[in-house]
């Protein structure tokens, strides 16, 4: 039920797992696990951008709200398998 235990327990050795690429893109990038199959599957996961009703967005939160789009716009581009 808990995902980064279930990330730990495949690192070492004591299975496989099906995990979202979020939790494990450090340890493939760093090859602590490797994807046996090619295979990418789309998800519905979103992550919304929050924050109280009545707060005027400050500039760090606009700049943090450019970054995370520019992330997210550069992570659409890049070629999945």
């Amino acid at each position: 039920s808990d995902p980064w235990l279930a990330v730990e327990a495949t690192i070492s050795g004591q299975g496989i797992m099906l995990a979202w690429e979020l939790f494990v893109e450090d340890a493939l990038a760093d090859g602590r696990l490797v994807a046996p199959f090619p295979l990418r599957v789309p998800s519905n996961i979103a992550y919304w951008l929050v924050s109280p009703k009545n707060r005027k967005p400050t500039q760090q939160m606009q700049h943090f709200q450019a970054w995370i789009r520019s992330e997210i716009a550069e992570d659409n581009r890049a070629p999945t398998a």
